[in-house]
């Protein structure tokens, strides 16, 4: 068992927290652009942004997004981030869970985040990597036992891996894996991204092999890229330093990939906009181009480690400028912000008449 996984999982926060490690590339939100309508015909006080996400009713579409590694650092996070989001009824999903199946004794830990949320959708947290090495998924029924899971994030993260100096880059017979998971659980399977995105074609596979929830976290926002290029420099890893610093710009902004995976999604399948989200007019455009709902992170994780306070003010912020945003566009419901009209500028434009 590798030794110093708390560590590393502290690293992350803490590097997260105190280091520049956001994309130098925008998520290329910043080319949608509504178009504004001086007649909304609507009452501001009327909009509603509740929706239905893995069978429970939620307040607004905003997943408070993956974060922390289930360290004692990070569980705390976690446990304000719950008692936030049970407040605001949104979904939770937590960190990565895979000192669970190394540590069994922290699942107790785990178990607190349910206590604290009871009734708002919670999403357990696994790495493909630790999928593809299990000969069966009984520690992934115990990790979604723990905080009775209402679905199960499995995150792919090939890009981290390679620059990570512990990375495991061995993804041989990762779709066969996901396929069989998604064969035997009772709860929903969603495949993640962790800041790449995802293109049309690995969506399509995705789809194809029966999953139904894609998180497409594209390039734009917090960069693990950057975050193992950090630590592997602290290392004076020389070959990884270098690898991370050739692959930092590398992925889809999270634009693009909202846009690819929507091209070619059935009616049943649920897009999670994320990926450097970090404002409600981005949460409306994410719908509007194809999201059904947004996940947001490192905003978050730097409001529960400076002042829990800050965790709802943020979130009530978010939910003003959404409604905002629904407002001047004349959209009364998340149905209506899905028919809002909008403009795609260059450079999105561009990539997307290459790619469509």
């Amino acid at each position: 068992m590798e030794k110093d996984i708390f560590q590393r999982k502290d690293d992350h926060i803490k590097i997260s927290l105190n280091e520049n490690v956001n994309s130098k590339n925008t998520t290329w939100l910043e080319c949608v652009r509504f178009v504004h309508k001086s007649l909304p015909e609507i009452n501001f006080k009327d909009i509603d942004i509740t929706m239905k996400f893995l069978g429970k009713p939620i307040n607004a579409p905003i997943i408070i997004g993956s974060l922390t590694g289930g360290t004692n650092l990070g569980l705390e996070i976690n446990r304000r981030l719950a008692q936030a989001a049970e407040k605001h009824q949104i979904p939770l999903m937590v960190g990565s869970q895979r000192i669970q199946l190394e540590y069994p004794d922290t699942s107790k830990n785990f178990a607190s985040i349910r206590e604290i949320a009871p009734t708002i959708p919670i999403i357990a947290n696994l790495g493909i990597s630790q999928l593809i090495q299990m000969d069966d998924f009984d520690s992934v029924e115990l990790i979604i036992r723990s905080i009775e899971a209402d679905a199960i994030a499995i995150h792919l993260n090939p890009l981290q891996e390679i620059i990570q100096p512990e990375g495991d880059t061995n993804f041989t017979n990762a779709k066969k894996k996901i396929t069989e998971l998604n064969n035997t659980l009772k709860i929903p399977v969603i495949i993640k991204e962790t800041g790449a995105g995802f293109s049309k074609n690995v969506s399509n596979d995705l789809i194809n092999i029966g999953i139904k929830y894609l998180d497409v976290s594209g390039l734009g926002g917090t960069s693990f890229a950057a975050i193992e290029y950090s630590r592997a420099k602290k290392q004076t890893n020389q070959l990884k330093t270098a690898i991370g610093d050739t692959f930092l710009n590398w992925g889809i902004p999270s634009a693009a990939s909202i846009i690819e995976t929507k091209k070619i999604a059935q009616n049943s399948t649920v897009i999670i906009g994320s990926g450097g989200i970090r404002n409600g007019l981005e949460i409306a455009k994410c719908i509007a181009i194809g999201a059904n709902i947004s996940a947001i992170a490192q905003p978050f994780l730097k409001s529960a480690f400076d002042n829990p306070i800050e965790i709802e003010s943020y979130i009530n912020t978010l939910i003003s400028e959404l409604k905002s945003a629904m407002f001047l566009t004349g959209s009364k419901s998340v149905r209506d912000l899905k028919k809002a009209e909008y403009v795609i500028l260059p450079p999105l434009s561009n990539w997307l008449e290459k790619r469509l």
